[in-house]
């Protein structure tokens, strides 16, 4: 398969191999949750029902919010919010609609893993391998399952970075096609006009119409930021990688005219990308002060010295994912970031991987910023698990370049290819899948934990409280959904109010006397969260806990609901 190679007939097998992978993959997992928790089933994390919630309400016609008729941001994936309530409004229940809506990003995820895995080596079969890697990933499994926008923000972005790709490859196209017709004498000299001026005026026009950014990779970068924050971040990169490249290789020579043009080929596709991010940007501002969703502002904190636990963890995972694929990582990342380490093997930047730059600074760089934002790397690094398909396809980059190497060198396989390629192959999918059924245990654990501590405790409110009841939480999520009783977040994430409480140095006392202004009757926390609240005797009545036997995802092992008796 060749850079400017679409998807066709030729790679239906490939395709209708690695689907079927992963469908069995999900399956695995599914039933063992399905056999775990006796038929109940569910989801393995409280944020789904969060976002439950919020598509619940906005089919509901009650907008985006999580209590009805107060608008917030609080959530980090309008879009996926918008699919979950299509979905509530076609019938549909929760959290099964949830994870066949995530399960099925997951399979287009294993697609666009092929597809940019072939496009990048030139050969199916790496494009294969790579996408049988995510396949059996247990991480990838798992968000595949969560009812999380995970693996919708994951196969976004890898859509948007092949598409980036391709207009790499279109602009070095014109800008060598427009440089030969420079040269040939085909361009017209205005008279009077100067012959350098003349050749920056022809040039620029013919790298102008035949290199352009294309408005459909700006919208894919716009669907992938309203998917998840961080794709704001990945639409930056792309055009710092593409007015960079668009420079770099330029003829234009008067200075002024260079920058005009590199700067205005990339205004249109800003616009469309600014359209389609624009109006929940503006929505939060409105309804929090604030561009960036809630949960920003409640989770992070910038720090320009990075948190070394937070990379240590990425190490963990990287090397956990795949130990026998992560030397191969290394390489194809350096020759990623680096197209000129490969032209020892006689290829370089003409290559479709010295235009894949992106790929890179988008697996190195995403951890680096996370860990500068001082986040916590938890709930099996789910923050970048969207990344496991580009590692997975670097790595096969890496695989590629070892291979030239090595032949370079002198080293020969005396047997057959197809040979070789098999025990590569199956060496590799078996570095990933020995954690499989392993993270098929902890999936089901993580549905019990959450059916047994906060799906049970939203029945229970649903059965103790009045239904005007005002609930305190700090997981908002199934208790919430279960009970439908407005509530305050205690961790801000929709209750904005409460983030900067949360830093004060008397947090617990200003805790108390926020939830009194608010009418809170229940207060339902992890007291390990919360001591100074807990131990509030005079106030808070302890009238109901759950107690987890092991908990393998919840904060903590025991939540407790109190019943608020405040002072007047």
């Amino acid at each position: 398969m060749s850079d400017g190679t679409r998807l066709g007939w030729r790679d239906l097998g490939w395709l209708a191999a690695l689907l079927l992978a992963g469908c069995l993959t999900l399956g695995i997992l599914a039933l063992t949750a399905d056999r775990f928790t006796g038929g109940q089933g569910g989801v393995p994390l409280d944020d789904a029902w969060i976002h439950f919630q919020f598509a619940r309400n906005l089919a509901r016609g009650d907008g985006l919010s999580f209590n009805p008729g107060e608008p917030t941001s609080g959530s980090t994936s309008p879009l996926w919010t918008l699919l979950l309530a299509g979905a509530y409004l076609l019938g549909c229940d929760f959290p099964v609609a949830g994870q066949v809506l995530s399960g099925a990003c997951f399979l287009v995820a294993l697609v666009a893993t092929y597809a940019l895995g072939a496009r990048l080596t030139g050969k199916r079969w790496l494009g294969a391998l790579a996408g049988a890697v995510v396949a059996v990933n247990g991480r990838m499994v798992w968000a595949g399952l969560s009812a999380l926008e995970t693996c919708l923000f994951a196969a976004l972005s890898l859509l948007a970075i092949n598409a980036h790709i391709r207009d790499r490859a279109i602009l070095r196209q014109a800008q060598d096609g427009s440089l030969r017709q420079a040269q040939d004498g085909s361009l017209r000299q205005a008279q009077d006009e100067p012959l350098r001026q003349a050749q920056d005026r022809f040039l620029g026009q013919s790298e102008g119409l035949a290199g352009r950014y294309r408005l459909s990779t700006a919208a894919l970068f716009g669907l992938a930021a309203l998917s998840r924050p961080e794709g704001y971040l990945l639409f930056a990169l792309s055009l710092a990688d593409f007015l960079w490249a668009s420079w770099r290789r330029s003829r234009i020579t008067h200075h002024a005219s260079r920058i005009t043009h590199h700067v205005s080929r990339l205004l249109l596709p800003t616009v469309v990308f600014a359209a389609i991010v624009l109006p929940y940007l503006l929505f939060s501002l409105r309804t929090s002060g604030h561009l960036l969703p809630n949960t920003y502002h409640a989770k992070a904190g910038v720090d320009l010295r990075p948190d070394l636990d937070f990379l240590s963890l990425t190490a963990r995972y990287l090397i956990l994912d795949n130990p026998l694929l992560l030397p191969f990582y290394v390489l194809g990342l350096g020759v990623l970031l680096f197209p000129a380490l490969s032209s020892a093997t006689g290829l370089g930047e003409a290559s479709p991987r010295g235009r894949a730059s992106l790929l890179g600074l988008w697996s190195a760089g995403l951890p680096l910023i996370y860990a500068c934002l001082h986040a916590v790397l938890y709930q099996h690094g789910r923050y970048l698990i969207p990344l496991i398909p580009v590692n997975a396809v670097a790595g096969v980059v890496g695989l590629l370049e070892a291979g030239r190497l090595a032949t370079r060198r002198g080293y020969r396989w005396r047997g057959s290819p197809k040979a070789l390629a098999l025990l590569v192959g199956v060496l590799v999918i078996v570095g990933t899948a020995w954690r499989l059924p392993m993270m098929a245990r902890l999936y089901a654990w993580n549905v019990d934990n959450i059916n047994q501590m906060h799906v049970a405790l939203g029945e229970w409110a649903a059965e103790h409280t009045p239904p005007d009841a005002v609930l305190a939480l700090n997981d908002i999520g199934a208790i919430t959904y279960v009970s439908e009783r407005p509530i305050v977040d205690l961790a801000g994430l929709v209750t904005p109010e409460v983030i900067p409480l949360l830093r004060a140095h008397d947090r617990d006392v200003r805790l108390a006397d926020f939830m009194a202004e608010q009418g809170v009757q229940y207060v339902v926390i992890f007291p390990n969260w919360f001591p100074g609240l807990a131990a509030r005797t005079d106030v808070l009545e302890p009238v109901h806990q759950v107690t987890l036997a092991r908990n393998t995802i919840a904060g903590g092992e025991m939540m407790v609901v109190y019943r608020a008796h405040w002072r007047r």
